[in-house]
């Protein structure tokens, strides 16, 4: 489902860090859709008066220059994603989040 970002603000809340399969880091996560390895991208979204820190993954092509913490930022081809798998046992389920592209917002 696309995510429409008009009128939220997008804030880099952490360095884009490397995504991993496993919990020890040792398997890179890699984006299914284009093949790169994915990384994780922490963002302050705010919208209507609340805000929140989501993560975000972005294949490594897709991570623009000069992102610093702090910066407002826009996802390109923002779009969330049902997931359900079974953990330990435990039936699990979430929203994963997924951009092709994270850049600096370019000023008004």
């Amino acid at each position: 489902m696309p995510i429409d970002q008009s009128q939220a603000l997008e804030i880099l809340a952490a360095e884009p860090r490397a995504r991993f399969k496993d919990r020890e880091g040792r398997e890179r996560a890699i984006d299914r859709a284009t093949g790169a390895q994915l990384h994780q991208v922490d963002v302050m979204f705010a919208f209507n008066g609340r805000a929140e820190v989501i993560t975000v993954n972005v294949p490594e092509p897709g991570l623009g220059k000069g992102l610093k913490v702090g910066m407002p930022v826009v996802f390109t081809g923002l779009v969330a994603s049902a997931w359900e798998n079974e953990i330990n046992g435990k039936d699990r389920h979430g929203i994963s989040l997924r951009a092709d592209a994270v850049t600096v917002k370019a000023s008004a």
